[in-house]
């Protein structure tokens, strides 16, 4: 096949098995030029995994762009919200994200409409560069 649909392929394994089943995964990709549809709620997996990444809220989605757009210039106000939950397991860094994540809360209360129109639905995909879309009006 050239497409491999993968959901939630490793959320109930181990994770030193989880590392070995990735690391799988991407060789035989490698190997077989193959694209993967990776579905999964763990965005450090995610990270390690995708070239590009979809966000969905609600079943619609709300952000698109390379790893690199999403996890270093989110623009979403959910993609900012799931980005800044991720804890740090580094206690030096806990006040820094506690800050960032009091910051995106704000955002989020203050400017909720300019991310979802009144049904609270995202609104479409807008091209804000060559490779990165945002749900915005």
């Amino acid at each position: 096949p050239k497409l491999i649909i993968a959901d939630e392929p490793v959320s109930a394994l181990d994770v030193s098995v989880q590392a070995q089943v990735l690391n799988f995964m991407k060789e035989i990709q490698k190997e077989f030029q193959l694209t993967y549809l990776f579905i999964s709620h763990d965005l450090g997996i995610i990270r390690h995994m995708c070239d590009r990444i979809g966000i969905m809220y609600r079943g619609r989605f709300v952000e698109e762009g390379t790893s690199e757009e999403i996890f270093n210039n989110p623009q979403h106000i959910y993609t900012k919200r799931l980005l800044s939950a991720i804890p740090n397991a580094d206690p030096r860094q806990r006040k820094q994200q506690l800050k960032l994540r009091e910051e995106v809360e704000r955002e989020y209360k203050q400017s909720y409409h300019r991310y979802f129109d009144d049904e609270g639905k995202a609104y479409p995909l807008k091209k804000i560069s060559k490779t990165h879309f945002v749900a915005i009006p």
